[in-house]
C-alpha cells in the first residue's frame, strides 16, 4: 500500500467588498456560515459552530444534483475576530469518500472598505489539491454573496 504524497500549501485569494468584521462572520456566525454551504451546488442540512480556540465545527451539506451528503468538520485552533481563523479540516461523504485531517488558515486583510481573504490549506494529499482549489474558489464566491446579504449591502 502506498502512502499519499503531501502537497505544498494551497493558497487561494479573493477580495470581498465588505469590512473584515463582517467577512469574519462567514466562519463565526451560524446564520452567515449556513448560507455559503461549501459552494453553489450544495444546501446546508445542519451546522454546528463554536468559533473559539478548542471549539468544534461541523457542517453537513447535500449536493442538489446528485443527492450526495458530505460532512466537513474540525476544531478551531486560533481565532482572532476580524483578522484570522485557523482550524483543522476533514470530510467524508455518504458514498464512502473521505479525506483525512488537514489544516486551514484564513487571513482577513483590510483593503480600504473591502477585505482580502487569503486561505492557506496545508497537509493536503497531492491528489486532492486541484479539487480543493476549485472548491475554495467556489466557497469564496458564495461567502462573498452571503456576507454582502448579511451586511444588507446590494449585490
Amino acid at each position: 500500500m502506498s502512502t499519499p504524497t503531501q502537497s505544498p500549501p494551497l493558497v487561494v485569494r479573493r477580495v470581498i467588498a465588505a469590512p473584515a468584521e463582517l467577512v469574519f462572520r462567514a466562519w463565526s456566525d451560524p446564520a452567515v456560515a449556513s448560507r455559503w454551504g461549501w459552494g453553489k451546488a450544495y444546501d446546508t442540512i445542519a451546522l454546528e459552530l463554536d468559533c473559539r480556540p478548542g471549539g468544534a465545527w461541523r457542517h453537513e451539506i447535500r449536493n442538489r444534483e446528485s443527492g450526495e451528503t458530505f460532512w466537513f468538520e474540525g476544531v478551531f485552533r486560533e481565532v482572532e475576530p476580524g483578522r484570522r481563523v485557523v482550524h483543522t479540516f476533514q470530510w467524508r461523504s455518504d458514498r464512502g469518500y473521505r479525506q483525512d485531517e488537514s489544516l486551514v488558515a484564513v487571513e482577513l486583510l483590510p483593503r480600504g472598505a473591502a477585505t482580502e481573504v487569503v486561505i492557506t490549506h496545508t497537509l493536503l494529499p497531492a491528489e486532492s489539491v486541484a479539487d480543493t482549489d476549485t472548491g475554495w474558489h467556489d466557497c469564496l464566491e458564495q461567502i462573498d454573496a452571503a456576507v454582502r446579504d448579511a451586511g444588507g449591502e446590494p449585490r
